[in-house]
C-alpha cells in the first residue's frame, strides 16, 4: 500500500512537471506576448484579430489552475500527514489502555494462585479484575462501534423501545465508577424524571455515556457534572455540563472527528483513543439527531447538547 505522503510528492511532481510544460510553452511564443505588448492605439486596432489575447488569457487561466492545484495539494498533504499523526497517538493510547488493565488483571491471578489469601482479599481482587475486565470490554466494543458507524452500517433497528430516562441515565453513571467510585456524588441528574423516549436503548446508552466519560477525563476529580433531560413536543434533548478544561475555537471545530485530540489534552498526557465524541456524532447521526458544543474556552468547561429526533 501507497504511503499518503508518498503519493502527495508524486501528484506534486506532476503538477511541477506540468508547469514545466507551460512555461515552454509560453516562452515559446515570446515574441508573439512582445508583439502585443506593443501600445495599442485606436489605428492599430483593426491588424489585431483577437488570437493573441486569447493566448495571453489560456496561459493566465493555466498559471491559475496550477496554482491552485498545488494549493489543494499542499492542503491535502497536510491533513494526511495530521491523520497519520492522529493514528499513532491513537495506537499509543490503545496500547495503553489495554496493558494497564491488562497486567492489573494478571497481577490478581498469580496474587490469587500463589498465596493463601483471606477470603475477603480475594473478593477484593476479583472485584479489581472485575472493573478491569469491562473496562477492556468497553474499550473494544468502542473500537468495533467506531468502525462500523464509519462504514455507514445500520446499528440501532432492531432495540426500539419506550426508554424512561432516569432509569437508563442511572444505569449508565453506575456504569463509570471503574472511572470514578464517587461518581454518584458528582454527577447531577435535572429533568430527568417523569420523560420518556421512544428510541434505540443501545444508540442512548452510547451517546450518553460516551458524553460523560468525556466529562468525567476532562474535569477535575471533585468537580459537578450536570446531566439536563428536556422535551419540546417534538424531539428529546440531553445535555452534559461540566466543568473542566475547555475548548478553543480551533478544537471546538475538530473535536467530532475520527483519532482527534486536542493540544491540550495531549500535553496533560489524558489517556483516551480520540473515538467517543466521534461515535457519538455518527450515532446521532444514524438516528436523525445532532450533537453540538458550547465552550467560552480553555478552563472554562463544556457543555455539549445532544438531539435525539422523536
Amino acid at each position: 500500500m501507497v504511503h499518503p505522503v508518498g503519493i502527495f510528492v508524486m501528484m506534486q511532481i506532476i503538477w511541477t512537471s506540468i508547469l514545466a510544460l507551460w512555461v515552454v510553452w509560453f516562452v515559446a511564443r515570446r515574441r508573439e506576448l512582445e508583439h502585443i505588448a506593443i501600445p495599442i492605439t485606436p489605428a492599430s486596432l483593426p491588424a489585431y484579430d483577437g488570437s493573441l489575447l486569447i493566448l495571453i488569457v489560456v496561459g493566465i487561466i493555466l498559471l491559475a489552475i496550477l496554482g491552485a492545484g498545488s494549493i489543494m495539494l499542499f492542503i491535502w498533504g497536510q491533513r494526511q500527514t495530521s491523520l497519520i499523526q492522529q493514528q499513532r497517538h491513537f495506537v499509543s493510547s490503545v496500547t495503553h489502555e489495554l496493558r494497564t488493565p491488562l497486567a492489573s488483571i494478571q497481577l490478581a491471578y498469580e496474587t490469587m494462585t500463589e498465596r493463601t489469601l483471606p477470603d475477603a482479599t480475594k473478593q477484593k481482587l476479583l472485584n479489581m479484575s472485575r472493573i478491569d475486565i469491562e473496562r477492556l470490554i468497553r474499550l473494544v466494543n468502542q473500537i468495533l462501534i467506531s468502525s462500523r458507524l464509519d462504514r455507514g452500517l445500520s446499528m440501532f433497528k432492531d432495540d426500539i423501545e419506550d426508554l424512561s430516562i432516569a432509569d437508563a441515565t442511572r444505569e449508565i453513571v453506575h456504569s463509570l465508577t471503574h472511572l470514578d467510585a464517587n461518581i454518584t456524588g458528582r454527577v447531577d441528574l435535572i429533568n430527568t424524571q417523569n420523560i420518556t423516549w421512544h428510541g434505540s436503548k443501545n444508540a442512548f446508552n452510547i451517546v450518553l455515556s460516551n458524553l460523560l466519560e468525556n466529562a468525567l477525563k476532562y474535569s477535575a476529580v471533585k468537580s459537578k457534572i450536570t446531566i439536563t433531560a428536556e422535551n419540546d413536543g417534538t424531539d428529546f434533548f440531553v445535555t452534559v455540563k461540566d466543568l473542566g478544561i475547555g475548548l478553543n475555537k480551533r478544537d471546538k471545530k475538530k473535536i467530532f472527528k475520527m483519532f482527534y485530540r486536542s493540544s491540550e489534552v495531549t500535553q496533560r498526557a489524558i489517556q483516551g483513543t480520540g473515538l467517543g465524541l466521534f461515535i457519538v456524532k455518527t450515532t446521532l447521526e444514524q438516528l436523525g439527531g445532532t450533537i453540538t458544543v458550547a465552550s467560552t474556552g480553555p478552563g472554562d468547561g463544556c457543555t455539549f447538547k445532544a438531539k435525539f429526533p422523536a
